[in-house]
């Protein structure tokens, strides 16, 4: 009985010991499954194919997701020179909500803040991107989440506006 309580132990720690927690994918494939429900996943997959499948086929600059936690962020610091405007999209799961805010090229844009409830519903917001002689400056979020600690969450910058050659 001992014996089979260490290997069972010794299990759970080998697969965590695989999983850094913390998924950013930027490079995936949208999926076009539809998602079987939007409650919570521990590790914000759930999330992730909301996002995928309300944006398919969509250009994207950059993503992430995980469990909700109280302040999430990230920074898109690169732009491609020809894109004018990207669209940032968020989800998250779990019954709580998270107050997002933005920053572009630096500072804050007070009339971007949006307070999403964590119901699966996607909050957007468009981001005009000025062309300056460095290219376009970096767009970060922040959110301030609340609630139970059981949600996840997904985000993604889109390409919105292209300018044309």
């Amino acid at each position: 009985m001992k014996a089979a309580l260490l290997c069972l132990v010794a299990a759970v720690a080998l697969s965590s010991a695989c999983d850094s927690g913390e998924p950013t994918d930027s490079s995936a494939r949208a999926s076009r499954t539809t998602p079987t429900s939007v409650s919570p996943a521990p590790d914000g997959k759930g999330a992730k194919a909301i996002l995928n499948q309300a944006f398919a086929g969509r250009e994207a600059l950059g993503s992430g997701y995980g469990r909700l936690q109280p302040q999430i962020g990230n920074t898109l610091p690169a732009i491609p020179e020809n894109v004018r405007s990207v669209t940032f999209a968020f989800a998250c799961t779990g019954k709580g909500k998270a107050v997002v805010k933005f920053t572009v090229d630096g500072r804050y844009v007070p009339s971007a803040t949006h307070t999403s409830t964590c119901d699966g519903s996607i909050f957007q917001q468009s981001v005009e991107v000025s062309a300056s002689d460095s290219g376009p400056g970096p767009i970060s979020f922040n959110a301030d989440a609340t609630g139970p600690g059981n949600g996840s969450f997904a985000y993604s910058f889109y390409v919105e506006k292209k300018q044309q050659p």
